[in-house]
């Protein structure tokens, strides 16, 4: 049975950054199921770094712009947007900032390594993450050494990446610490390097279990071990909270859990899962999560066929409170009501602004003035993706417009006005 336009329109929203009316067209006329694959299976651009990145005279701070910039425009390009939002899913999930790590060859490995990863075996994701550059120099694991062990990964690996708090004691991260003592970076901090001579090799007790522990051993034990089931539980919440909204329902994280560990950890069937539930296409979830200012950006960069370098994105990005390679801490950005204020609607209000205006000089602005003010209004909303904003909001803006249209003492640029204030509706803040 062909999807509703609207779970047609939610689902790449939330699988992705928006589609276009062709993109929204075509999914609808597919089942749940077969639109669901389609976005499982696509298959994204090669990996292809800026060419500041190899350039010896570019500096970090240039080098960074360009990988963000590029990846700003890949979300918004790409021919796998679900590939996309799992490597920002990941991105703010395994966190690192620029900040901290200081290179950007290492964060635009870092990132790479999520997207090549990020729909595959979770296993393969987290112990490849323990040992990513980015990761070392973050969490300090480069001064992990047998004798003076270093509890940051150790405590974030179980605190946030897997556990969560209360599923774990203070042994276990004064022990796993030691076990991760000797995973450490090469000279010229470029690659990863075990460190036989700084590795605590005595036996340690992790979650009740003596044995000589390594670093990998102790992901083993979160992921196929002891710990699995509240790990299935800690990431199957998570995904539900990044995709569909907070709080899930009755019975949904225990099923989705199951889903992963009979699985084997592998990534595509839970998500394929997640978006196959109709508690997915319910009110509370199509209603349920502000978009993050990247999620909005990256959504009206297809909007508009602009690119990131071309609006100072990064800058407004940073104004808006979410930069790319560059979370607050090492808990990620937070999440949906959090980007409701006072100053971050002015941020964004601002950004918008910008965009128009640039979309309005390279002649991307459409023109309602043929259309009445009913088609003007849906053909705004339509530009945007939103296929069905509130009465409520529809109303009051083909209201704005009717009146607009006789005033007399109105000198705006209608195109522009009517756009910003689409824009600016509470339906398009929502995810």
């Amino acid at each position: 049975m062909p999807m509703p336009v609207e779970d047609a329109t939610h689902l790449l929203k939330r699988a992705g950054f928006g589609g276009t009316a062709a993109e929204i067209t075509a999914t609808a006329t597919k089942d749940r199921a077969a639109a669901v694959d389609d976005l499982l299976n696509a298959a994204g651009p090669a990996e292809q770094p800026p060419p500041e990145l190899n350039d010896p005279n570019k500096g970090d701070f240039e080098q960074l712009q360009a990988v963000s910039n590029q990846w700003l425009d890949r979300m918004a390009t790409t021919s796998a947007p679900l590939e996309e939002k799992m490597t920002l899913f990941w991105h703010g999930h395994f966190t690192t900032g620029s900040e901290k790590v200081g290179k950007t060859k290492a964060l635009y490995d870092q990132l790479a390594f999520y997207r090549a990863n990020a729909r595959g075996d979770f296993n393969v994701l987290t112990q490849g993450m323990a040992i990513q550059v980015a990761m070392l120099k973050f969490l300090d694991g480069d001064f992990n050494h047998a004798g003076h062990p270093n509890q940051n990964f150790a405590r974030e690996l179980m605190e946030l990446f897997t556990l969560g708090i209360g599923n774990y004691i203070e042994q276990d991260v004064i022990e796993g610490a030691r076990a991760w003592t000797g995973y450490n970076l090469s000279d010229d901090e470029t690659a990863f390097l075990f460190r036989a001579g700084n590795h605590d090799a005595k036996p340690k007790t992790i979650f009740g279990i003596t044995k000589n522990w390594d670093g990998p051993m102790m992901i083993d034990e979160i992921l196929t071990g002891s710990k699995q089931a509240v790990m299935a539980r800690y990431m199957a919440r998570k995904l539900w909270e990044f995709f569909a909204h907070p709080g899930p329902p009755a019975g949904v994280v225990d099923a989705l859990a199951q889903v992963f560990i009979s699985n084997g950890l592998q990534l595509k069937p839970l998500l394929r899962a997640l978006f196959l539930r109709d508690e997915f296409y319910a009110p509370a979830a199509k209603q349920g999560l502000v978009r993050t200012p990247i999620e909005y950006a990256v959504s009206l960069l297809r909007s508009m066929n602009l690119a990131a370098g071309d609006l100072e994105l990064i800058y407004h990005l940073t104004n808006q409170g979410q930069e790319p390679f560059n979370p607050p801490n090492v808990s990620g950005w937070k999440s949906n009501g959090y980007w409701i204020s006072t100053s971050t609607a002015a941020a964004r209000a601002a950004f918008v602004w910008h965009l128009l205006d640039r979309a309005n000089n390279a002649g991307k602005l459409p023109n309602f003035k043929s259309q009445t003010p009913a088609v003007a209004t849906t053909s705004a909303f339509t530009k945007v993706q939103l296929t069905a904003p509130s009465t409520v909001t529809k109303g009051a803006v083909q209201t704005w417009l009717e009146g607009v249209r006789v005033a007399k003492d109105y000198f705006g640029d209608e195109r522009f006005d009517l756009m910003f204030l689409v824009l600016m509706t509470p339906d398009l803040q929502v995810a």
